[in-house]
């Protein structure tokens, strides 16, 4: 890769990191049913666009390409590509936009690229901080698609984060409960990821030792 192709990689993780955070900032506001709703759609759509830009790049460049599907992110991004091509099909056909639903679904997706601009070992405190809120905030995007529309404790993301955040730090206040059974499940397996990390974090620390 020659000095030319070097920048232009500088400029796609720059354009990267912002284009995953228009997702986050989308996706919080769209929780709090905004009237410009469409307005956040037509800007998640750009952003999809750079990441199957960014995608169709990175394997470009990569010579090889099987272990380019061994990475989980690269999976994940495969993952967003696929379901972009089908959002695009669907606007192209019935000229209308896909439900709420699955938008926030795919929005999803995307914010798994956060746990992807996690390079940094410098500070491991800061790692597991980063790594607890991205599960916090990951956790609670599934939440409240699961329990918006059935608990009446949970009307936008704050309620869902609160909630999340409280329940994986086996805090527990009971104020608010999930109301279906994927609720359930979604903090089952947070609180299960949670603690394994803890653990794996734990033997790592008495090796060092």
């Amino acid at each position: 890769m020659n000095l030319k192709d070097r920048e232009l990689k500088k400029v796609i993780e720059v354009l990267s990191l912002i284009f995953t955070f228009e997702i986050v900032i989308s996706f919080i506001l769209s929780t709090y049913k905004p009237p410009y709703q469409d307005l956040l759609i037509k800007l998640d759509y750009i952003s999809i666009m750079f990441f199957t830009f960014e995608f169709i790049y990175n394997f470009y460049y990569e010579e090889n390409k099987v272990k380019f599907f061994k990475d989980i992110y690269n999976i994940v991004d495969a993952i967003v590509v696929i379901a972009f091509l089908l959002y695009s099909l669907q606007i192209f056909y019935s000229k209308a936009f896909l439900g709420l639903r699955v938008i926030n679904l795919l929005r999803i997706l995307v914010l798994l690229r956060v746990i992807k601009l996690r390079k940094s070992d410098e500070n491991p405190a800061l790692i597991n901080f980063l790594t607890l809120l991205t599960i916090c905030f990951i956790s609670s995007c599934l939440i409240w698609v699961a329990e918006s529309d059935v608990n009446p404790a949970i009307n936008n993301f704050f309620d869902a984060f609160y909630f999340t955040t409280i329940s994986i730090t086996t805090v527990g206040y009971g104020d608010i409960t999930p109301k279906t059974d994927a609720g359930k499940l979604i903090i089952i397996f947070s609180v299960l990821f949670f603690i394994s990390g803890l653990i794996t974090s734990l033997q790592k620390a008495l090796k060092g030792d």
